[in-house]
């Protein structure tokens, strides 16, 4: 987490830092970025880096974060609306919410990419450990108001429903690149046929694959 330091900073010069931070990350990936290079972009000295964050993890950590932050302002309004449509299609709202963020913040969604393709590097694996208490929640939430509503079996396991639709929502995006479109991630390729996918996904768990 950032030191007090940077969030005492005026707003401007903190968007200034993350707008750098976030080129560097986007471009080159955790591993081979610099905060030499970071420092530079924004015209602050390395010292002062170090008053502002513990080192480039916490800095990336921190950008996982706002990020996170940004793509639920796009989903909020949808899930917060459940009463319009059923969990399936509240489910399909949400996919068609996170395609537009990656297509207004693309960098954005390029280090939110990097994180899933390369899960056994130690600093994504704590990432996703970090936010899989508050993604679950999330998703319980959504699976008793579907209860409620009548939509799903009753008797049905929240907890296990919850789960299994947080770890899907990483793995259907996986399945549409490597599979669909048979190449690794590409902004200028995230079209509205990933919605064909999503469809596809969501029958799935509606209706199984039973005869």
């Amino acid at each position: 987490m950032p030191k007090a330091t940077f969030f005492n900073l005026p707003e401007q010069k903190r968007h200034l830092i993350e707008e750098a931070a976030i080129d560097e990350f986007s471009t080159r990936g955790y591993d081979n970025a610099s905060i030499n290079r970071i420092v530079g972009a924004c015209q602050i000295a390395k010292g002062s880096f170090y008053q502002y964050f513990e080192d480039k993890k916490d800095l990336y950590k921190h950008l996982i974060t706002r990020i996170g932050e940004e793509k639920f302002k796009y989903i909020a309004p949808v899930a917060q609306d459940g009463g319009a449509t059923d969990l399936f299609g509240q489910l399909a709202e949400m996919y068609r919410a996170g395609l537009s963020f990656a297509r207004s913040h693309p960098k954005a969604a390029l280090i939110g990419n990097q994180v899933y393709k390369n899960l056994d590097h130690p600093v994504h694996q704590e990432i996703l450990q970090d936010g899989k208490k508050t993604a679950r929640a999330f998703y319980e939430h959504l699976v008793e108001l579907a209860k409620a509503r009548g939509e799903i079996r009753p008797d049905i396991d929240t907890g296990f429903v919850a789960y299994f639709l947080m770890e899907m929502n990483v793995n259907i995006v996986e399945y549409y690149f490597d599979v669909v479109k048979e190449d690794h991630f590409d902004m200028s390729r995230l079209d509205d046929d990933m919605l064909e996918t999503v469809k596809m996904f969501l029958d799935f768990i509606k209706n199984g694959i039973g005869s």
